[in-house]
């Protein structure tokens, strides 16, 4: 319905495609996984080639110093892959190499947003598999990946030495400075009062019309919260709250099903929020790493709930 409200609908249609793209994906993923012809497996050894490929780019562009002119690089690529990573590691135990090669290219990147969302998801996996399922072997491991991580994380910041003050410096995170957030705190604050104080507060002004706001210039809300209410008022913040309540829901309902692993998804859950929040990921095709993790969590209870039944028809 709202793609016909886009003043430029091929525009708005190729916007739209992506989305379709994503969410495709994940069913095919599952599709695929059902019937065992695109197995997790098969899956997870594409996200370690990229992530491999990513690296490998990131430092290229920081030794040639394009770095400057494009510090994102593949930093939200590789943490949108990192939730399938890590259900994999078995509480860092195994795939430690390929944490680490994406510690590395979230880190040097200085992205503050990406390099938030992967420590807190590192942490709230960690702590929240081993309270599910402790052992020393295991918190050893896991130790030694995040203080990996940690000194990956110094490491950057020194390599950086001279940007670390433009882009960490304390005005950056003051709430009051409208230039905080290289600009997102004003640019927020401005769309918020733009859809609050209009009679579109139901169901917003329009598809992309945040990025319509200032004439003869292009620029998104680099938020899908913020971005959401404005084009789609309450219906719009109403479909993210409804996608949160699902994930919600399924990890009560994978907890049943396999306790010791369901902390990913809380992982995942953190990340998502963070994202949606202060940068944005419904517009972009790499969400379908992200959510590729659900399908395949899926097959797993849809697998154990079949040798329940087995185990119950043997009982009989």
């Amino acid at each position: 319905m709202y793609l016909f409200t886009d003043q430029d609908f091929a525009e708005g249609f190729w916007v739209y495609s992506k989305i379709l793209y994503w969410v495709l994906g994940v069913n095919i993923l599952f599709a695929y996984g059902y019937r065992g012809v695109f197995k997790e497996e098969d899956f997870l050894i594409v996200l370690k080639r990229v992530i491999l490929i990513a690296f490998i780019f990131t430092v290229l562009f920081f030794l040639t110093g394009y770095i400057k002119e494009d510090y994102n690089i593949a930093a939200y690529l590789v943490l949108f892959m990192y939730p399938l990573l890590l259900y994999n590691s078995d509480a860092f135990k195994f795939n430690k190499f390929f944490i680490i090669l994406s510690a590395f290219s979230i880190f040097i990147t200085l992205k503050r947003g990406a390099i938030l969302a992967f420590t807190v998801s590192s942490l709230v996996y960690y702590f929240g598999y081993l309270k599910s399922n402790f052992s020393i072997k295991k918190l050893v491991s896991g130790f030694i990946i995040i203080t990996s991580i940690s000194l990956i994380g110094l490491t950057s910041l020194e390599f950086e030495d001279s940007n670390v003050e433009e882009r960490f410096n304390e005005n950056q995170f003051d709430p009051n400075n409208e230039k905080a957030g290289s600009g997102r705190v004003g640019l927020y604050m401005d769309l918020y009062d733009g859809w609050y104080y209009s009679d579109n507060l139901i169901f917003g002004f329009g598809n992309q019309e945040d990025s319509r706001r200032i004439v003869g210039r292009r620029t998104h809300a680099h938020s899908d919260i913020f971005g959401f209410l404005y084009n789609y008022g309450l219906v719009g913040i109403t479909l993210i709250l409804l996608l949160y309540i699902k994930i919600i829901k399924f990890y009560f309902y994978y907890r049943k099903y396999d306790k010791e692993n369901s902390a990913i998804i809380i992982s995942l859950f953190f990340i998502l929020v963070l994202v949606n929040f202060y940068s944005g990921l419904f517009r972009t095709t790499n969400v379908v790493y992200f959510f590729s993790i659900l399908p395949y969590l899926q097959l797993k209870v849809l697998y154990k709930q079949k040798q329940q039944q087995v185990m119950a028809w043997q009982k009989k």
